[in-house]
């Protein structure tokens, strides 16, 4: 699918974002891993979150969809395994969550093949399974060494371990798994990553009542879980998305308009909020209310440098703004980013180059200075949040932007071109017809 971007002249309008992606999938897992019915309602609906929920039902639990709401039955421990092959689709967050818990199996010895989506493939999982042989379980990559399909056999029964901390998937997957193990655990975690995600984990664990010791020193971060936990049932309502409101938030600021973003929680953990404070920061008006946002756009940004370490899925549309700012923003600590669904700094280097922006890209991030965007074929490399960012650059541009392979938005926001009309965005999607 193309989206066809134009200059959009104003926004106004009230709207929602859908459920966070990182929230639904904790909860989905954590769901599953019970004995018992959980219930979880504003559940995002997008591939990421079916993805985990085929993960789910392979492992045995019980998963009944509405339009509302998620109705999830799990067996407890060990886990009943339905298939000897699992796909984890193009979600990262539920192939690495995954992994560790394939160590619950009802019958350990009996090996099961993780396999995922060809860009998932791509994605380096060396540390976690690195980890994860140190606690009691046997991986063996079965085509490419460092990445997936593997082949799990063996039990996760806890111990100590070293734990890459570059991206924070591989400390909550297991920080959610290692209070099931038999045995307690410890784990070192070397130059951790987005933290709020982290947080995130341990707010879902802290309602279940788990028991959990952290403690920083000498650069490490130091955890230690006491084994033979378990999680109960629970009822949850998932906050809205911050990763995917970022589009909707900063499009609203750089468009002139007023428009309204209901369905948030400023309490809530994730990490992209800050765009909110980053933005305000910069000169944008917007007024925080108890669950909602309201923008007041086309006003004047001033650019200012920005550490991204904590919120690598924000560097894309911080790259977008930094084009309309005055003078220069930088984007920097946020190498991570380029081992997300794409290379991140790359993607935004290369279309927002291509729509004439004066920028440039480094190791760890992007400078940006103010320029005059002029529409453009641009690429979106196939990741939902680079085509995102790269239709919020095409409405502040002159002339048409067209973007490739738009079809990843289904990711975490299937919703998201008819969202951006309903507020007056000048976009459309284009499906490739057959000759």
């Amino acid at each position: 699918m193309k989206l066809i971007v134009k200059k959009t002249v104003a926004l106004s309008g009230q709207v929602s974002p859908p459920g966070s992606k990182s929230q639904s999938i904790r909860a989905i897992m954590l769901a599953s891993l019970c004995r018992g019915t959980s219930v979880i309602k504003n559940c995002l609906r997008a591939s990421d979150t079916a993805d985990a929920i085929r993960v789910c039902r392979a492992m045995g639990a019980v998963i009944s969809e509405s339009d509302d709401m998620l109705t999830i039955t799990g067996r407890g421990l060990p886990l009943d395994m339905q298939t000897e092959r699992i796909d984890s689709g193009h979600s990262g967050l539920t192939t690495h969550f995954i992994m560790p818990l394939l160590g619950f199996r009802k019958n350990p010895d009996h090996p099961v093949v993780l396999d995922c989506s060809k860009q998932m493939r791509a994605r380096p999982i060396k540390p976690l399974v690195d980890a994860l042989c140190n606690l009691g379980l046997q991986i063996d990559y079965l085509e490419n060494p460092d990445t997936l399909p593997v082949r799990l056999s063996g039990q996760l029964t806890g111990g100590k371990t070293i734990v890459d901390g570059t991206t924070s998937q591989y400390l909550s997957a297991l920080l959610f798994a290692l209070p099931l193990a038999p045995d307690d655990s410890e784990m070192i975690v070397n130059h951790l990553q987005e933290r709020p995600y982290v947080e995130m984990t341990l707010q879902w664990l802290s309602r279940q009542g788990i028991q959990v010791d952290h403690r920083a020193g000498g650069g490490a971060d130091i955890w230690k879980i006491k084994g033979g936990q378990f999680y109960q049932p629970f009822h949850a309502v998932i906050a809205g998305d911050f990763s995917s409101a970022a589009c909707l938030i900063a499009a609203a600021v750089l468009v002139p308009g007023d428009v309204i973003l209901q369905g948030i929680d400023m309490n809530d953990p994730q990490g992209d909020k800050q765009l909110v404070y980053i933005l305000r920061e910069m000169g944008a008006d917007i007024e925080i209310q108890p669950t909602r946002l309201r923008i007041r756009g086309g006003k004047k940004l001033t650019g200012i440098k920005i550490d991204a370490r904590d919120i690598p899925d924000l560097l894309p549309i911080l790259a977008v703004i930094g084009t309309i700012a005055f003078g220069k923003t930088e984007i920097c600590h946020v190498a991570h980013a380029r081992i997300k669904e794409t290379d991140r700094i790359h993607s935004m280097f290369d279309g927002l180059s291509r729509m004439g922006a004066n920028i440039i890209e480094q190791d760890d991030g992007l400078i940006i200075y103010q320029s005059a965007l002029s529409g453009a074929q641009v690429k979106g490399f196939g990741d939902h949040r680079t085509v995102m960012a790269l239709a919020v650059a095409g409405m502040i541009a002159d002339g048409e932007t067209v973007i490739d392979e738009s079809e990843a938005i289904h990711k975490t926001f299937p919703e998201f071109v008819e969202i951006m009309q309903s507020i007056g965005a000048n976009l459309e999607g284009e499906h490739a017809t057959l000759a």
